[in-house]
């Protein structure tokens, strides 16, 4: 059974580490390409989350119980916040900007194949969360099971239709959209929850360290946010696919 967080669901690569190397003529515009690969991060911040509560679920102990039901309620909210921008932001905006109503129909459509079980996922939390003892991993492993497939091909399908928009070529700001509307939607993140859970499920030394600096925040801004925002609920957090300092880490609750 994996000890890590990159896994059953596979990480994503991004769009700049699959093109190094290429001539620069084989290459997408770098708008698209470093705004499909920041979406691609935010992509494997879900994936991790998810793999951290899938293989912990069915080994939380009694005890513990209640501070697991949080962390993977957190989950919620990042991927919830995540879509939401998508559909009410982002989509809009590149819409408008290339004047191509519906060029963006299939993200939505694929929102909507998962809805059901993702919504499932919600409520489950939502009624055990008052009584942690009536908690049943491999319940919640059983719903995980109905919907992540079908999101897991949506997050994966989406880098390269957002690649395919650089035909579009300067209408679209492509890296100027992602940044502002991803901004946008991290205000929305509960401080002490939602913002903690990216931070500690951000994997600093993906592909070889390529995106240590991404998000551009001072690292001691960062460690600051973590040493007294994340503090709070430290106790959610042992659950977290990475360490403080962005590190994958050894999963809390796996099988013996």
């Amino acid at each position: 059974m994996p000890d890590h967080a990159d896994a059953p669901f596979p990480l994503i690569e991004t769009p700049i580490h699959a093109q190094k190397g290429l001539p620069d003529a084989q290459k997408t515009p770098h708008s698209y390409a470093q705004g499909a690969s920041i979406m691609t991060l935010v992509h494997n911040v879900i994936i991790r989350g998810l793999n951290s509560i899938y293989l912990q679920a069915p080994h939380v102990s009694k005890q513990d119980r209640a501070d697991f039901i949080s962390y993977a309620t957190c989950w919620y909210e990042f991927t919830s916040n995540h879509f939401r921008n998508e559909a009410e932001s982002i989509i809009p905006t590149v819409e408008a900007k290339c004047g191509e109503k519906g060029v963006l129909d299939q993200d939505l459509k694929e929102h909507e194949v998962f809805a059901d079980g993702f919504n499932e996922y919600k409520n489950y939390l939502a009624t055990v969360a008052s009584t942690p003892a009536d908690f049943d991993g491999k319940k919640l492993v059983s719903v995980i099971d109905s919907f992540a497939p079908e999101m897991m091909k949506h997050l994966r399908k989406q880098i390269p239709r957002m690649l395919e928009l650089a035909r579009f070529g300067d209408k679209i700001p492509m890296l100027e959209i992602i940044e502002t509307e991803g901004n946008r939607s991290t205000q929305n993140l509960s401080k002490a929850g939602g913002m903690i859970f990216f931070l500690r499920n951000l994997d600093l030394g993906y592909e070889d360290g390529l995106w240590k600096d991404w998000p551009p925040i001072p690292s001691a801004a960062r460690w600051g946010v973590l040493k007294t925002l994340g503090k709070f609920h430290s106790r959610w957090w042992v659950y977290a696919a990475c360490d403080e300092p962005g590190r994958l880490q050894k999963l809390h609750a796996v099988a013996v």
